[in-house]
């Protein structure tokens, strides 16, 4: 059998399959490097929706597969021998399997690899996904291989996949219009919002229903020549696609689920304490001595905050910035937003936006959409002419007339007498931790008798 296999490898078309997909796997995943570096979660996702594309080109791949001995009449020949149909397809079928499977978990290799060089986080369940999608890339090539030995058209290849992305973007649309509905797409639409989600235990298992369905169905119809074999080989079909509309469930509660040890804190030595979660923590040497920059100019403050750890979500994202700013800190806690700048790859300023507001931009209050009182605060405590302002969709934004107004803000500011400074500064923190939105005036405002 090995040795059978092997000469398949050699004479088939499962070489070229799985270069095809090795190919089509690392340019869908090179195209969302910015999206994923550092992040194996992120990866992962990344790479199983290439799921979309990939599982038509193993259904086509297949189906050339199954022509060939249609096609050269070998077939004719095989049935002529003793031995049952099922040991003289399965030579072909494991050489292909084999294949698709080891290209489509190269390219997840690839990117690990480029993961595990900054030491981030690796957790055991994102090898679930790539797993389960090896298996359902098995279970369409071999089902592909099937049809092919049935009907040896040179049309059906690309009619095959033609048919399978059509039915995926198609049932997606319906389940679009009605929530109720599974998507049986296996693009996921829904991309995690925060580091720490990982694909849900329901999509990981209406992904391995259809894989089964499709392998039992590739097997059945090729190992078969009964209507009962090709009976059940339908049933497994049907079975497989009614698993994954059935199983999952629609929008991001389906799609994600939080990791337990992505999300957990790791902090790092010394005081006072930095903590950043464990999917983070391969920044963790680059964000401590920011952080405690922050620390310690909040620490010109009466009643400042003694540790600074990463603000995180308890439950999956919802896609809405207004989200962050919820969460309440503990007390002597500040909180920071960690996000990296996807042009370096390093962290956005995170001693600049722990001093934002005299710590209380993610205090639990929500965004009250002055940018420019907390910044000039900020920029006092850190001892700066100004602080630049970070945001999740442009980055770093330099404007203009921002810069200038926090600039003459702070001038203005330092102008008046320590004393008064420091009063200023810390009313403007006391009325932004209780959530009064309008924060100008306290800075502006006439000084105290």
């Amino acid at each position: 059998m090995i040795r059978q296999v092997r000469v398949e490898l050699r004479r088939s078309n499962a070489p070229a399959v799985a270069m095809l997909l090795l190919a089509i796997g690392a340019l869908g995943v090179a195209s969302m490097y910015s999206f994923w570096q550092g992040q194996w979660l992120r990866l992962g996702y990344v790479h199983s929706s290439a799921m979309f594309f990939l599982m038509p080109l193993a259904l086509a791949g297949g189906a050339v597969l199954g022509r060939r001995d249609r096609r050269t009449r070998a077939d004719e020949l095989m049935n002529s021998t003793g031995r049952p149909r099922w040991q003289r397809a399965l030579p072909a079928m494991t050489a292909l399997g084999v294949a698709v499977a080891v290209a489509h978990l190269l390219v997840l290799a690839g990117g690990a690899a480029l993961v595990a060089t900054g030491g981030a986080y690796f957790g055991g369940r994102g090898l679930a996904a790539p797993l389960v999608d090896a298996l359902v890339l098995v279970g369409a090539a071999w089902s592909g291989t099937a049809v092919g030995r049935l009907w040896s058209s040179p049309l059906l290849p690309p009619l095959l996949a033609a048919a399978a992305l059509v039915a995926q973007e198609g049932t997606s649309m319906l389940a679009g219009v009605d929530s109720t509905l599974s998507s049986p797409s296996l693009m996921i639409n829904w991309p995690p919002d925060t580091p720490w989600e990982t694909l849900s235990d329901r999509l990981l298992l209406s992904r391995l229903v259809l894989g089964a369905g499709l392998v039992l169905a590739g097997l059945l119809l090729a190992a078969g020549g009964s209507w009962l074999t090709r009976a059940g080989a339908f049933a497994g079909l049907a079975g497989g696609v009614a698993g994954l509309v059935l199983i999952g469930v629609p929008g991001p509660a389906g799609i994600w689920q939080l990791d337990a040890g992505a999300r957990r804190y790791v902090c790092a030595d010394g005081t006072p304490q930095v903590c950043v979660t464990a999917v983070n923590a391969h920044l963790l040497p680059e964000v401590t001595p920011e952080a405690r920059r922050g620390l310690r100019a909040l620490a010109k403050l009466p009643n400042a905050p003694t540790r600074a750890v990463e603000l995180r979500l308890d439950t999956i994202g919802s896609n809405d910035s207004e989200q962050w700013h919820r969460p309440k800190p503990a007390p002597g806690t500040v909180q920071f937003l960690l996000e990296v700048d996807p042009d370096n790859g390093r962290a956005a300023d995170v001693a600049e936006r722990i001093a934002l507001g005299g710590g209380t931009t993610w205090y639990g209050c929500g965004r009250s959409g002055d940018d420019i009182a907390p910044a000039i605060a900020a920029a006092w405590l850190l001892d700066a002419e100004t602080v630049r302002l970070w945001d999740s969709w442009t980055g770093y934004r330099y404007a203009d007339e921002q810069q200038d107004e926090i600039r003459a803000g702070v001038r203005q500011l330092r102008a008046l007498p320590e004393p008064e400074q420091l009063r200023r500064v810390t009313a403007l923190r006391d009325a932004a931790a209780r959530c009064e939105p309008d924060l100008m005036p306290l800075l502006t405002g006439p000084a105290a008798p």
